[in-house]
């Protein structure tokens, strides 16, 4: 009878495995104010893939080796400790229209993508496709659409990073990992929100003026501490959180809600951008988090620390947010 069980459970597994799908694709663009000779020329050289690529960021000191790296079979090889080990090749290339790569993992585990880069002028300048179509192994079907989404994240942020390269006056991210730093707690002036990603920007669009106009009526309760927005808990892929927005003070007043907040040890990163590409920015921070083998204290929420108010900034690249995990 029990061996009858595990069979059906076996045979029940293996048909919601071969239901799905067996491959995925990722594909991201960006529009480029250069000329497209020049974003094709700069794109199409492996020489310069690390001043732009989302994952040089872990690993600045990785060991790279180039062969040829603007021809047709020329190639680009890492090995990190951190990001692993692995290659890109030149398949075909059609001048100032298509790369055609192949993307090979070795390690930390062996598979092979096909990438595809195209390229088109829009409007005076380029626009970029980043595509990546690959199969991956039947056990890890299910991870399909988590990699997909990751990888997503990780190509919207290197596009972003090829276009400030290129264009440095353009609206772009710019990356700093800090470290572990030890916060103090503080009291906030807070509101909860519990929903959807698209809603929680709406609401914090709402919240965070109010705040400003409530601490105008009692100056005497602000501080020099930046708002903040503690994330209790995130379901990335249904794009939801439960989560507090807030304003530091020093005390509360009858009728408020407020919480102590931000106390105790934080991996951080200093992300400077457009709020549009913080989610790439945490997804590259718990990806560094994940390579240093941190573990994450999931009583404690994550932070994300604003040092700019943007209505005070002339330029989105000089908004300043702090992005902290906490650790034990």
């Amino acid at each position: 009878m029990l061996l009858t069980l595990i069979a059906l459970v076996i045979v029940a597994i293996l048909i919601y495995l071969l239901r799905l799908p067996p491959a995925y694709q990722v594909t991201r663009s960006i529009v480029i104010d250069k000329p497209l000779t020049q974003v094709f020329d700069y794109v199409r050289d492996f020489s310069y893939w690390a001043q732009w690529s989302p994952w040089s960021l872990h690993d600045p000191q990785q060991k790279t080796t180039l062969h040829n790296p603007s021809s047709v079979d020329g190639s680009y090889t890492w090995d990190s400790t951190m990001i692993g080990t692995g290659s890109m090749q030149h398949r075909q290339i059609i001048p100032n229209e298509r790369l055609n790569i192949l993307l090979t993992f070795i390690r930390p585990f062996k598979s092979k993508a096909d990438i595809h880069l195209t390229f088109a002028t829009i409007d005076g300048g380029t626009q970029v496709t980043w595509t990546m179509d690959a199969k991956i192994p039947f056990v890890m079907r299910p991870l399909c659409p988590f990699m997909a989404k990751m990888i997503g994240h990780d190509f919207a942020l290197g596009l972003a990073l090829l276009r400030g390269v290129l264009d440095p006056n353009s609206e772009h991210p710019q990356i700093v990992f800090d470290g572990i730093v030890e916060r103090a707690p503080q009291l906030y002036l807070t509101e909860s929100f519990v929903g959807s990603f698209a809603n929680m920007r709406e609401a914090m669009h709402r919240a965070y003026p109010k705040f400003g106009q409530t601490l105008a009526q009692d100056p005497s309760r602000a501080t020099s501490l930046p708002s903040i927005a503690a994330y209790h808990k995130v379901k990335a892929m249904k794009e939801w959180t439960v989560m507090d927005m807030g304003v530091p003070v020093t005390h509360l007043v009858s009728g408020e809600t407020g919480k102590t907040l931000g106390g105790g040890k934080y991996f951080q990163m200093t992300f400077r951008g457009h709020y549009e590409l913080i989610g790439s920015g945490w997804n590259t921070l718990y990806g560094q988090v994940k390579m240093k083998k941190l573990k994450i204290d999931k009583r404690r929420p994550a932070l994300e620390v604003y040092h700019t108010n943007p209505m005070q900034a002339a330029h989105s690249n000089d908004w300043v947010t702090l992005l902290c995990v906490p650790i034990r």
